[in-house]
């Protein structure tokens, strides 16, 4: 059997196992398919409106990207392989521009390990290799909603005085919000999920500069950015470890 045609067949079995019954492992997810494929995009979407769930597709990179400004989403389902703006892209614009946690589960053909990293590094929550069950996909999106609303992930995140609020990515000090760029509130996470441990200078870059190496000691800039804004709002906690990297006070 031809490589698109086992697809097709572990498709159509996966959704006949699980026609008997609709009922979904929890509550009802939004999400947002992004495939161009129209046989895996439609089997996806069918397969989820099925199990009750709030489905719709994009088809190419800046159609996701426009919903994804548009309107809020639970889930983020999304191919790497896309036309005219790949998956990478549309994940770096939900990330650096758009500023939003939505979980995103990647589905991809590409099984070389430096794929899966780049997307790990670039905000994925997940990665499933086609052909995949549709079963598991939705379990998948089951455990990123879960982690998303609470259940694991903890919706805020509090340093001293210092508090970030996940559910509208607002950072406040003592109450008083407290206006940042992009990256400055993506060094700002990584480094309040721990409050007094250290996150070496490597995984911060990494973090920042997805895509290769950052120009010249520009993490060192952007902390700087960082500790500007949080001290003018009162909050003096951000340490530099010298020679290792950087921590916020508990």
């Amino acid at each position: 059997m031809s490589g698109p045609a086992r697809f097709v067949a572990a498709f159509s079995y996966a959704r006949q196992a699980t026609m008997h019954s609709t009922t979904a492992l929890g509550s009802p997810i939004k999400v947002l398919v992004v495939e161009d494929d129209l046989t895996i995009a439609g089997n996806l979407v069918d397969f989820l409106e099925l199990r009750g769930h709030q489905v719709d597709v994009a088809y190419d990179g800046p159609a996701a990207m426009a919903r994804l400004g548009a309107e809020a989403w639970d889930v983020l389902v999304l191919d790497i392989g896309l036309p005219r703006a790949d998956g990478y892209q549309v994940l770096h614009h939900l990330r650096e521009r758009l500023l939003l946690p939505t979980p995103v589960l990647i589905l991809t053909a590409r099984t070389e390990m430096d794929a899966k990293v780049r997307g790990f590094g670039m905000g994925a929550d997940d990665y499933l290799l086609k052909p995949f069950a549709l079963v598991e996909v939705e379990a998948r999106i089951h455990a990123l909603h879960r982690r998303a609303s609470g259940s694991v992930v903890p919706q805020a995140s509090v340093a001293g005085d210092l508090r970030l609020d996940r559910r509208s990515w607002q950072a406040s000090v003592a109450d008083r919000p407290v206006k940042l760029m992009p990256r400055s509130m993506q060094l700002l996470e990584r480094l309040i999920r721990e409050p007094g441990e250290v996150v070496r200078r490597e995984e911060l870059e990494r973090l920042l500069w997805p895509e290769g190496e950052p120009p010249g000691d520009a993490l060192r800039g952007q902390v700087y950015l960082l500790r500007r804004s949080l001290s003018e709002a009162g909050y003096e906690g951000l340490e530099t470890v010298h020679g290792v990297g950087f921590r916020l006070r508990a």
